[in-house]
């Protein structure tokens, strides 16, 4: 299934954005009548077809809705260190979509390398937008700009939340019963250097709860990936 982005106008018209719409017409060579699949990017696929076709112009008439399309309901949020490596932390912004992430949040830590100025907002968003179509999606993922790790936790977290650290005396494993049961998840993984003593505090005193990923060591991007597999099978989706 080929899905594209939609700009819904109306209950049954919408119309696609230039980029979609050449993609369209010049790559798969779409024609009036045709019938495509669209998403809206916040929880609903639909049925369409093309009633207008003309260069980077696609109009379409919505014939059926499928809200929480390709969802699985929960929400299930990443807060990770960005990496020195720009195209590794892509490599897990793409794999977290993947997953069924639902926000994705750099967050800044005292041992994150040399990072300010490396993060490309807009690439970035072209980067979830090509991966939830290309899982099946309905849901862009949130990504937030870059905030430093003090700063978030200062803002509050709610449902269950898990700090990715090696020293911790119980794994992620063994709290997937209660993930299970929970319908907001959220997982935090550090820098490759790993977090300091004060962020561990800060962490828990959010009300993190410390969580090892296995008796190997992990890179920041696999870390997040593992954590988000596991959350994933739990949720049964």
């Amino acid at each position: 299934m080929q899905l594209f982005l939609a700009q819904i106008q109306t209950d049954t018209a919408a119309n696609l954005p230039p980029e979609e719409a050449r993609h369209c017409l010049k790559v798969l060579r779409h024609q009036v009548g045709d019938h495509i699949h669209c998403i809206d990017g916040k929880g609903h696929m639909y049925e369409a077809r093309i009633t207008r076709a003309h260069r980077d112009e696609v109009l379409l008439d919505l014939l059926r809705a499928h809200p929480g399309w390709g969802e699985h309901g929960g929400h299930l949020r990443l807060a990770a260190s960005p990496l020195r490596l720009r195209d590794r932390f892509e490599w897990l912004l793409e794999k977290a979509v993947e997953l069924g992430a639902s926000e994705i949040v750099p967050v800044l830590c005292q041992r994150t390398d040399k990072y300010k100025g490396r993060f490309k907002t807009a690439r970035a968003e072209t980067i979830l937008l090509t991966a939830t179509k290309q899982c099946l999606r309905s849901v862009i993922p949130i990504l937030r700009e870059p905030i430093s790790l003090k700063d978030w936790l200062d803002e509050g977290i709610s449902g269950d939340a898990f700090l990715a650290v090696a020293q911790a005396t119980e794994s992620l494993t063994d709290r997937l019963h209660t993930v299970a049961e929970c319908q907001e998840v959220t997982l935090l993984i550090g820098p490759e250097g790993d977090f300091t003593d004060d962020e561990q505090a800060w962490a828990r005193e959010a009300g993190f709860a410390p969580v090892h990923l296995g008796k190997t060591r992990l890179r920041t991007e696999t870390a997040g990936v593992y954590a988000l597999a596991q959350v994933k099978a739990a949720w049964g989706y």
